[in-house]
């Protein structure tokens, strides 16, 4: 009981959904369809009057008119059930693209404000959502429809049953009786298809995965040098085969049951039109006119009657995607942003204590790390791959949770006031976005109060090496660029990292910038200048540095060593070269970069 009470909650959600997603017009002529479900009973009707009024004009020639008349009612029956129909089919489409629509909107805003975890570690959360996207939220959005066909059939299915019992009450039991073994092997499939869809997701993802990595730009070079479209084309194969293998099992199984039900049909239909034809051999005075209502009216009926049961078991079976759909909607949200929420006017960063694993490792990606960096340090963050860098910004920035200890700013902690400590961050993360637009929005969007700021954007820029860039475009800072651009022309590594690095130290209200990784892309030069202009870029602010490259050393005041989660060691270029432990060793293998 208490499992359909909760399909019925899914089922009344999905309804309000269909209706607040479609317009007005729409709903109109979904209400419409309920009189044009009399539109069949009516042809049937009218084509049986028709039909005895062509039989009796070989008789009477004064039916001329009459008959005339008759077909002439029948045609517009006709237009009009085909004008309605074309009418819904283009609302349809219309529900289905706002839908659709409607799902790709509701996905990515759940993406931007989920907890990070569940999008970088949360491998189940990820595939319900590729679930979501490509059938459940389709299934409970266009529920509405669903609803008034079904209510449509039913007004189909009375109106024209009570034609066929005039003639005999047997053809609508035949016929009714029939149409059950297809709509229980319609159930059964639907539950096949939902666990198809469900259970073999994996399959389907690696496809796609070996697929885009076929047509991807960013692994094309990789590639075609090395060769490997055929190891590739293999792998998506090998996939591909055991996805279309249980795909196929199931569809054969289907056809081959879906034969079986068609014959019985189709079998029954032969039947009755025997029937009828005893019917009018035994009461010659029903006309042929009977026999051409029965043959409408018992195809109508059949169908009918198919759809009516179907729909009403999928308004049900439909409520496990639409469970799914709703569920996932209502994960667990980061703080909405507030546009009343002040940045700090000095940010103190404390971790206590702080350990912190990804979900589903075993080991800690930081250990009881404890560390504080006061307002207006510059500090470097070095160490291998996998040491626990990126997992403290991270956490600075808000995007995961310690399983212990605390992360604060200010004595408050980062998640109780999450807006406020990002308004008062910026960064540059290893991995930026390359906005297809303008320079000046590349730029700008992480300020855009201070978007139409040309004096402050050319000196920023001149001071990361941007301007080079800026001034070689014919619209400086109003050039759109990247591969959608009109050029088509992306830019390179190097010119993107230079965008990047601008745009984070653009956000004036900014107490602390992060920069991880900022020189990768970049030469030794235009690195060495950065590293020059860096005491007038960060000026007073808080400016948090992660590097491979030990050459950032040399223009901060204190470097922080990571190793397995932990800092191993905390202190300047001289102390920590003077202690000969890991940075020192660091630097050694590094000392040719830095040594003229």
């Amino acid at each position: 009981m208490d499992k359909r009470k909760a399909n019925l909650k899914y089922i009344v959600r999905a309804i309000g959904l269909s209706v607040k997603i479609k317009s007005p017009l729409s709903i109109l002529v979904s209400m419409l369809g309920l009189g044009a479900a009399f539109l069949p009973m009516l042809i049937a009707l009218r084509l049986r009057i028709f039909t005895d009024y062509l039989h009796g004009l070989f008789n009477e020639p004064s039916l001329l008119n009459s008959t005339i008349f008759a077909f002439a009612i029948l045609i517009f029956l006709y237009i009009a059930h085909t004008v309605f129909t074309l009418v819904q089919n283009y609302f349809t489409a219309q529900d289905t693209a706002r839908i659709k629509q409607y799902i790709k909107l509701q996905t990515l805003e759940l993406l931007s404000t989920v907890p990070y975890p569940y999008i970088e570690s949360n491998k189940a959360f990820r595939e319900k959502l590729d679930f979501v996207n490509q059938y459940a939220g389709q299934r409970a959005a266009g529920s509405v429809s669903l609803v008034f066909s079904w209510i449509a059939g039913l007004v189909t299915f009375v109106s024209v049953a009570f034609l066929l019992v005039q003639v005999s009450p047997w053809i609508v039991i035949a016929l009714v009786a029939t149409c059950i073994p297809a709509v229980v092997l319609s159930i059964l499939q639907k539950d096949e298809t939902y666990y198809e869809r469900t259970k073999m997701m994996k399959e389907g993802r690696l496809t796609m995965y070996y697929s885009d990595i076929l047509r991807s730009q960013w692994y094309r070079k990789e590639i075609r040098f090395f060769g490997l479209y055929q190891w590739i084309r293999t792998k998506w194969l090998a996939f591909a085969d055991i996805w279309m293998t249980k795909k196929h099992q199931i569809t054969r199984k289907h056809l081959i049951y879906n034969t079986i039900a068609d014959l019985l049909r189709n079998g029954v239909f032969l039947a009755v039109l025997l029937l009828t034809a005893w019917e009018i051999y035994s009461e010659p005075t029903q006309g042929l006119g009977v026999f051409m209502l029965v043959i409408t009216a018992a195809s109508q009926l059949q169908n009918v009657t198919t759809n009516l049961l179907v729909n009403a078991t999928s308004i049900f079976s439909d409520a496990k995607y639409m469970e799914d759909f709703f569920t996932i909607l209502e994960t667990n949200r980061e703080t909405s942003p507030s546009n009343n929420e002040a940045p700090y006017g000095q940010v103190n960063i404390e971790f206590d204590k702080v350990n912190f694993s990804y979900p589903g490792s075993e080991s800690l990606a930081l250990d009881g790390l404890s560390v504080t960096i006061k307002q207006g340090e510059k500090i470097a963050i070095v160490g291998a791959n996998g040491s626990g860098k990126s997992t403290f910004v991270n956490l600075i920035c808000g995007l995961y949770a310690p399983q212990s200890g605390s992360v604060k700013v200010n004595g408050d902690n980062i998640l109780d006031n999450l807006w406020k400590v990002r308004r008062s961050l910026s960064i540059i993360f290893q991995y930026f976005c390359k906005y297809q637009d303008t320079l000046r929005n590349n730029i700008a969007v992480s300020d855009p109060s201070r978007a139409s700021d040309d004096a402050k954007l050319l000196s920023l820029s001149e001071q990361t090496g941007a301007n080079e860039v800026i001034s070689s475009k014919d619209n400086a800072l109003d050039e759109e660029i990247g591969l959608f651009s009109k050029s088509g022309l992306d830019l390179s590594g190097g010119q993107w990292q230079k965008i990047a690095i601008t745009r984070a130290l653009f956000r004036e209200q900014a107490r602390v910038y992060i920069l991880d990784e900022p020189t990768a892309a970049l030469d030794p030069i235009a690195e060495a200048n950065i590293y020059r202009n860096f005491a007038a870029l960060t000026g007073d602010k808080t400016t948090i540095l992660i590097s491979h490259r030990l050459g950032i050393t040399s223009v901060v005041d204190r470097i922080l060593v990571f190793d397995n989660g932990k800092i191993v060691e905390d202190g300047n270029h001289a102390d920590l070269i003077q202690r000969g432990g890991l940075y020192a060793k660091m630097y050694e293998a590094q000392a040719q970069w830095y040594v003229a």
